[in-house]
């Protein structure tokens, strides 16, 4: 498929971008995650436990930020930018400084942070550059982009979803061969953030998504006009997903193509229980797909960049010599 080929070109791009450099073992290797309401950390001990650590409120200035490239648009309908490069990275240092504190108080001890969760309006919006600008400017463990996840991809790793087994398949299975597909709900204070995701061995690419702005009316508690709505908009990007694509020369995605259902977000188990129900009711084939939730939805995105961290700080950058480059005859998706 297109998206799979153009990820697959992109690890190749990484390669050339990607600085030689090895992290210092001496302080604790940190993750975090710039989430709408809170900026979380976490870290992982040497027998693979993770450790959640600090959550910092997000100032206002910051939710500002993140609200206005939500309503920025896509592509060709993608409004002008509200916010100087300058204000960007210098609202993003306070960011990281923040959590770093935050995490060195709470542990009574230095740490190096080495690995950033960032939300995919940050990449979508053309403000990836400025995030990798301040980090490496206040932050002196972050290096290269290799250290940089997007959300969606970060929440993959935390549940460890990169093996063909974890995503039921028999052992041995090549999973960059399989048309695999995650069903992303994230619920924040007052956004339903809902995207489906196509994912490779080192990549998780947004294939379609939505927002429900004030879900909840701002106390996270839907109502069941917002559980009716998000039920419709649910089965229309599901169908969407289905269809033939234009190109005749392409598949659509099937069913059982969507291996899991993974919430995330601040609401508590309560809203993601009127969610679960919702999705069941919208998409009865998925009752079974929801993933054991392990970890608390609030920290996932901490503990996949803490996952990240953890093998930046023993291995280094990652080598791509070995990468195959694998190209499919048949595609169901088109690049966002």
């Amino acid at each position: 498929m297109i998206l799979r080929l153009f990820m697959l070109i992109f690890a190749t791009l990484i390669s050339i971008v990607v600085s030689v450099s090895t992290s210092s073992s001496k302080d604790l290797a940190v993750g975090i995650s710039l989430g709408l309401d809170y900026i979380t950390s976490a870290y992982i001990t040497e027998t693979d436990d993770f450790v959640t650590v600090a959550r910092v409120e997000s100032i206002q200035d910051w939710k500002n930020f993140y609200y206005s490239l939500l309503k920025m648009g896509r592509g060709y309908k993608r409004g002008p930018r509200e916010y100087k490069d300058s204000q960007v990275n210098e609202l993003l240092a306070k960011t990281f400084l923040s959590i770093k504190e935050a995490t060195e108080t709470k542990l009574n001890q230095q740490v190096e942070i080495l690995s950033i969760t960032y939300p995919f309006c940050i990449s979508d919006q053309g403000y990836r550059s400025n995030l990798f600008e301040a980090a490496t400017e206040v932050l002196p463990g972050m290096k290269d982009i290799t250290q940089f996840w997007m959300y969606f991809h970060s929440i993959r790793q935390a549940y460890k979803l990169n093996t063909a087994e974890a995503l039921g398949y028999p052992a041995g299975t090549n999973i960059d061969h399989q048309d695999s597909m995650l069903l992303h709900i994230d619920y924040q204070d007052s956004l339903l953030d809902v995207a489906a995701t196509d994912i490779l061995g080192d990549f998780t690419g947004v294939t379609s998504s939505f927002q429900i702005f004030d879900f909840g009316n701002g106390k996270q508690a839907a109502s069941p006009a917002q559980l009716e709505t998000f039920k419709l908009r649910l089965r229309k990007l599901i169908d969407g997903e289905l269809a033939p694509p234009t190109n005749a020369g392409h598949l659509p995605a099937q069913l059982e193509d969507f291996r899991y259902v993974i919430f995330s977000g601040t609401a508590p188990q309560s809203e993601f229980q009127k969610l679960r129900e919702s999705i069941i009711e919208a998409v009865p084939e998925f009752s079974d797909r929801f993933i054991k939730d392990s970890i608390d939805p609030e920290w996932v995105g901490a503990v996949g960049a803490a996952r990240r961290a953890k093998v930046y700080q023993v291995e280094g950058p990652p080598s791509w010599d070995h990468w195959e480059y694998v190209i499919h005859d048949e595609t169901k998706h088109n690049e966002l």
